[in-house]
């Protein structure tokens, strides 16, 4: 069986910290206020499903027409980078010093295109927008979410092969929704644009909903109990490992869904922290 310890110890660097980030952020907002811990179920009515329908088809359809395609798909990283770091930097600072801070974060962000920058705005973004989505909905909810879209990540991968799509053609467009990992520590220096090229050879691509969702459920416990996140924390960074196993030791390396192993473990860490 194969391992590349460097690799994986980069991957879960990124997921780590992301998870850290994350748990800290719901953490803090449930110490301001009573009331965060208490925060009304997460529902859904017909119009919100009809907007994330929307949604889904636009980027399913964007990449037809590329000059659209590569607008878009920088414009709604920026805009989750920008909605994940004002999440944070409002659970540390006060107004008007966190937007000053935020928009700090972006203009770094936007001019300064290595994969390390890249990689912080990711880890920015989805550990504040996650932080915020645990703690909006209840652990339960949470579980469904992670198996309803691992599902989904099987679906698409295996069988309409639209996720893979989607995926290259945010590459191409300069703005992938995930973490840009190299093989060597050094690239984390190179361009974002560089990397992108080079993506599948001394580049890959780990999902933001991959980090994003398990952080989902471990936020929905941080509101209540810091330690049983964290537990759950801990379970999803060895689905991560899992993860690692299983591509690295692919005969002919290609896309895979990632989320299923990485769900199943936080999972297990949540039912574990039932049964405690």
């Amino acid at each position: 069986m194969k391992l590349r310890p460097k690799l994986f110890f980069k991957e879960a660097l990124l997921f780590a910290a992301t998870l850290a980030l994350g748990i800290f952020t719901a953490y803090r907002y449930s110490l301001v206020s009573i009331e965060a811990i208490q925060l009304p179920e997460l529902r859904l009515s017909f119009w919100d499903f009809l907007i994330l329908a929307v949604v889904v088809l636009f980027f399913v359809f964007a990449p037809k027409y590329k000059k659209i395609a590569n607008f878009s798909f920088k414009f709604f990283l920026i805009l989750i980078v920008f909605a994940g770091s004002q999440i944070i930097t409002g659970a540390l600072l006060n107004p008007p010093f966190n937007l000053i801070v935020v928009f700090g974060i972006i203009l770094v962000f936007i001019f300064f295109k290595n994969v390390l920058v890249h990689n912080i705005g990711v880890i920015l973004g989805v550990a504040g927008i996650s932080s915020i989505l645990g703690l909006a909905i209840s652990p339960k909810t949470a579980v469904l979410l992670l198996i309803a879209f691992s599902f989904y990540d099987i679906l698409s991968v295996y069988v309409t092969g639209h996720m893979v799509s989607m995926a290259r053609n945010m590459i191409e467009s300069g703005a992938p929704f995930g973490f840009i990992v190299p093989s060597e520590g050094s690239s984390f220096l190179r361009s974002r644009s560089e990397a992108n090229t080079k993506i599948g050879n001394q580049f890959m691509i780990l999902g933001s909903g991959d980090v994003g969702l398990p952080l989902i459920l471990a936020c929905s416990l941080a509101g209540l109990y810091l330690s049983e996140a964290v537990i759950v924390g801990i379970f999803s960074l060895a689905g991560l490992f899992l993860t690692h196993l299983i591509f690295i030791n692919q005969k002919i390396r290609k896309p895979m869904a990632a989320l299923p192993p990485i769900a199943t473990m936080a999972i297990v860490g949540y039912l574990i922290v039932l049964l405690r």
